[in-house]
């Protein structure tokens, strides 16, 4: 009967926690959220492994595992796929147990990896999905985050928290894979999957949506998210007995976070073996870590500004009265747009979304400047911050601005709606500068003694100095141009490249190449390792990925279709998966892997993909699932007793009675088990949404509307030796016509007043057949009748 409560309890938080989604849940709730269902109760619970009963120390499992076991399906019939979405993640190193059935009968991808203490400053999207990873393999991880939310008496936002940025990126076919792996289309509703997962060419996703996503993922695998603190400093410390270093992190808490975890006020420290900043643009981590990363590398860039809006959304009896009769909304727009008075060509991106519409203009710096504004609001970081009463009039113009442009190219806004058709501050308009972007010249570094070194043996360490290991990841790295959508992109390769130089910092068969290889000494080690790092680096900043990485997908005839053929009929094409193994994912580490599958060796090396594919899918065939139930052993301390199910129930003899004719009874067909049928019913559920979902993405890809297809925005050749960074930055020159010279403007202008003559006169020839026909029409009609 406890046991029930409990995971009644525990159920109706979990599905309140699956579902919530901006704009009514915020970070912090779901933080609070979290700390009711994952309280003292379910963290002492024990679960059976193949390596025997659970430990937090010497045997542990993930907190999702631990609360399937207590819950179950929940009674509901998304939540067998949601476990066995995380089931499917792969683990590394220790957090790969053998034998256990979420090995699939998998080798560990990478079993020599000695577990880390790990602390991640910046609870954004690239922190989080860092800390992901990096639990996947077996580290202990933290997260820092100092944003929280505060409001006045009135709901007046005070202070943003981290979860209050709606601006929506681009997302790419291999991060929607990614997110539908971490649970994407069953942790968001259907209404905010659709701009993600279905939507073509403009596929994107909201800052804030995107948080709330990976946090939960973060939380049920066991990722240590600690909201209110606050990093400050760092300096390093050596073990007196090894010297090895670490990180003495200095911080400071919130009263709230202080009072949570039972710290006094004032600055704190604590000891960490590799620290990660993912703390944005203005890194405290690489700002306070000067003497490691350096100054930043700045050049020129645009002379452009990016003006972001956030529209609020419109009624359908509504857009009807603003002069759209079917009262829809347009659809997705990607494209440029000759705005009114402006001397060139601005970009346009228009993305609607769940609860509100995203719009970016890209003017020049000195088209603004003529329409009135000062310029001292274009600064990157500015229009994150609450709004500065001294620029409330320069941000009124530039509303202004934008509701113009937004009346030119048909993009509904209603004006008579609060903060006159946009949402709430500072979310409202933005603009950045891009006349100027920076670099850091190296984004992770380390110098370890070997494990083995024993300062009574060997003596105080007299090499080069010794620094702990320590990266920055995403924005805190480069600043993105993230109208190309390249942000994204650099930061989730940017987070495989760090855990794959974590998951190998005391690994002795780390090769550098292909291939393992046992390594003769520390030293040699070492220098593989940092050989690599500023290959990576270049890799990620250029997004040099392979051809099927852009893509999203593998191709027909490589090496992952070629070998599932030969294994199966008709074989389905599995998604194309980041690793953290930078020889599946960039073009110039890719090339040395093609070697293994060149010829006929392309039969006789199993691609991992195509291993890990049909494991899956051999699992999923099994005719029996197993009961979750069946492996909880104790909560919090108490054994459990589980009662027979009904079905189990043996009846107890009767004493035999006279026979009596009877009629004859028709045969009793077998009992089907319930688990069985809730196993079954699953099944055929996913597979009609996987129907569903693969019929709307070809639906889609068939149907694309003109405003996503824009000639001029060509597709980026996936080979080319520039990288796809400064291609798309390059093609977003010639969407906005910033390549041309005087003259071929002009001959431009011309060609496109000859398109608008024919156009015309196009229109004046069809008015005309119309005209005839509808004449026509009525001749034979009236000869008919008379």
């Amino acid at each position: 009967k406890d046991l029930e409560e409990l995971a009644r309890t525990k159920t109706v938080l979990l599905k309140d926690f699956f579902q919530a989604e901006p704009p009514s849940t915020k970070g912090e709730d779901l933080v609070e959220l979290w700390r009711q269902i994952y309280d003292e109760e379910v963290k002492n619970t024990v679960v059976k492994t193949a390596q025997g009963p659970s430990d937090d120390l010497s045997n542990p499992v993930f907190p999702y595992e631990k609360l399937q076991a207590i819950v179950g399906d929940g009674g509901h019939w998304k939540w067998p796929r949601i476990w066995r979405r995380f089931d499917e993640l792969e683990r590394r190193g220790t957090a790969f147990r053998p034998g256990d059935a979420a090995n699939f009968d998998l080798p560990n991808s990478n079993p020599n990896i000695t577990s880390q203490k790990v602390l991640v400053v910046g609870g954004g999207p690239v922190g989080l999905r860092l800390a992901i990873e990096l639990k996947l393999g077996g580290h202990q991880v933290t997260v820092f985050e100092k944003r929280r939310e505060h409001r006045n008496a009135q709901g007046e936002l005070q202070q943003l928290g981290f979860t209050n940025r709606i601006n929506r990126p681009h997302v790419f076919n291999f991060l929607r894979n990614d997110l539908e792996r971490l649970n994407g289309r069953d942790f968001m509703s259907s209404k905010m999957c659709y701009p993600v997962f279905t939507q073509g060419d403009t596929s994107s996703i909201g800052i804030d949506e995107l948080q709330l996503l990976l946090l939960k993922n973060a939380l049920l695998l066991g990722v240590d998210f600690q909201l209110g603190m606050s990093y400050e400093d760092a300096n390093i410390v050596l073990d007196p007995k090894n010297q090895k270093p670490q990180w003495r992190v200095k911080f400071s808490c919130d009263d709230l976070a202080a009072e949570h975890y039972g710290l006094s006020s004032g600055t704190q420290e604590s000891n960490f073996d590799v620290l990660m900043g993912c703390d944005g643009a203005r890194s405290r981590v690489r700002e306070s870590q000067k003497g490691i990363f350096g100054e930043v590398d700045k050049r020129n860039f645009k002379k452009m500004i990016g003006v972001v809006a956030n529209i609020q959304k419109v009624s359908r009896q509504r857009l009807k009265e603003l002069g759209f009769p079917s009262g829809q909304e347009p659809t997705d727009m990607k494209r440029a747009h000759l705005a009114s008075g402006a001397g060139s060509m601005t970009g346009l991106n228009y993305y609607k979304a769940s609860y509100h519409n995203y719009v970016i203009f890209t003017p020049s710096k000195e088209d603004l400047q003529q329409a009135g504004f000062g310029g001292s609001i274009y600064s990157f970081h500015a229009g994150r911050d609450k709004v500065n009463p001294n620029k409330v009039e320069e941000k009124a113009k530039l509303k202004r601005w934008v509701l113009e442009r937004c009346k030119e190219v048909g993009i509904p806004v209603d004006e008579s709606q609060s903060n006159g058709g946009f949402v709430e501050e500072p979310n409202d308009v933005m603009a950045f500068d891009f006349s100027e972007i920076w670099k850091c010249k190296k984004n992770f570094s380390f110098n370890l003694p070997p494990p083995t070194y024993d300062v009574q043996e060997h003596g105080p360490w007299t090499g080069s100095s010794l620094v702990a290991p320590i990266g920055l990841v995403g924005d805190a790295v480069t600043e993105p141009f993230w109208i190309a959508g390249v942000g994204l992109q650099r930061g989730w390769n940017g987070v495989m490249d760090a855990c794959y130089l974590i998951d190998n910092l005391y690994n002795m068969s780390f090769s550098g190449g292909v291939d393992p290889m046992e390594t003769t000494s520390w030293n040699d080690h070492v220098q593989k390792l940092q050989q690599v790092i500023p290959k990576l680096y270049d890799c990620s900043h250029d997004g040099r990925m392979t051809r099927e990485g852009l893509q999203g997908e593998h191709a027909d005839q490589g090496v992952v279709m070629m070998q599932l053929n030969k294994q199966m009929k008709d074989a389905e094409k599995p998604q194309w998966q980041l690793r953290v193994d930078p020889f599946y994912r960039y073009e110039q580490f890719a090339k040395q892997l093609e070697e293994k599958y060149r010829g006929a060796r392309i039969l006789e090396n199993m691609h991992p993909v195509v291993r890990r594919t049909l494991a899956l899918r051999k699992d999923g065939d099994r005719s029996e699932a197993p009961d979750p139930h069946q492996k909880l052993l104790s909560v919090d301390g108490r054994q459990l007793v589980v009662a027979p199910a009904a079905y189990d129930h043996v009846p107890v003899a009767q004493p035999a009675q006279p026979a009596q004719a009877s009629q004859p009874q028709p045969p009793q067909l077998p009992l089907i088990p319930e688990p069985e049928v809730a196993k079954r019913a699953s099944s055929k559920s996913e597979n009609l949404q996987a129907m569903l979902s693969k019929q709307i993405d070809e639906h889609v890809q068939r149907t694309r509307s003109s405003a996503f297809d824009d000639e001029r925005w060509v597709a980026i050749d996936a080979v080319s030796p520039k990288g796809f960074a400064e291609l798309a930055e390059k093609q977003w020159d010639v969407m906005t016509e910033k390549h041309l010279n005087p003259a071929q403007k002009a001959e431009l202008l011309h060609v496109r007043n000859m398109i608008k003559s024919l156009q015309q006169q196009i229109a004046s020839l069809n008015s005309s057949l119309e005209g005839f026909q509808r004449a026509e029409r009525e001749l034979l009609t009236n000869a008919q009748v008379n």
